[in-house]
């Protein structure tokens, strides 16, 4: 089994850990927030380094996650899970959530049917009118570059996880493709704190500087 944490830890330097907290204060503030309601119950699957759930506002809060550090890395507020994130069914009752959110999550899967497990068990666990909001590297765009990290597994396109979601019952209330850049390890421009905002609102930079895609899908 891959070791996680000193792969991370490797990944990122110091500094680079500092700038995606700060990074992610101003997506979950300027993007992601108006996909979740104040009053939601919200779970943050494969949680990491919980920059979203510590950042975005809400009712009640969990972060899941296998890596026991996270206890380490969770506002107060929030409840911890330490599980394998592929079994939703075993941690949340049907119809529980109002949002499920993954961020660079399901490339790190080991097969493309623990993917679809876990997505149709988010469709479970989320009640009617729940969102499912992804963040993801789509292959297409990224191209070899996508194998540069040890632990991806999986290729995924935006095409391909769109169908998937379609199949399972999900419908696609908004996306933005392309979205972000790949990784925060790049210094483009737009991934300084300072720039990041302006980014967010331009859509012509995403065409210029993203490889990944956004999805909010919601169950009927």
């Amino acid at each position: 089994m891959i070791d996680v944490k000193k792969l991370y830890d490797t990944r990122f330097t110091t500094y680079e850990r500092i700038r995606k907290v700060v990074l992610w204060q101003i997506l979950c503030r300027d993007f992601l927030q108006k996909y979740v309601n104040k009053k939601d119950t919200v779970v943050d699957i494969g949680a990491g380094n919980c920059e979203f759930i510590n950042n975005i506002k809400a009712h009640k809060k969990y972060a899941v996650d296998i890596n026991k550090d996270i206890i380490k890395k969770a506002n107060k507020d929030i409840t911890v899970k330490i599980a394998p994130v592929k079994f939703l069914n075993s941690i949340f009752p049907k119809n529980s959530l109002d949002v499920i959110f993954m961020s660079n999550l399901l490339e790190h899967l080991d097969s493309k049917e623990d993917i679809f497990r876990l997505l149709n068990e988010s469709f479970v666990v989320l009640k009617s009118g729940g969102r499912l909001l992804i963040m993801q590297p789509d292959i297409s765009l990224v191209g070899s570059s996508y194998w540069d990290f040890f632990d991806h597994k999986v290729a995924i396109t935006y095409a391909s996880l769109t169908e998937v979601l379609l199949t399972i019952g999900f419908t696609i209330m908004d996306h933005r493709y392309p979205f972000l850049p790949y990784s925060t390890k790049v210094k483009y421009l737009p991934l300084w704190p300072p720039f990041l905002r302006i980014y967010l609102k331009l859509r012509l930079l995403h065409y210029l500087f993203g490889k990944q895609f956004f999805i909010c899908a919601q169950k009927k």
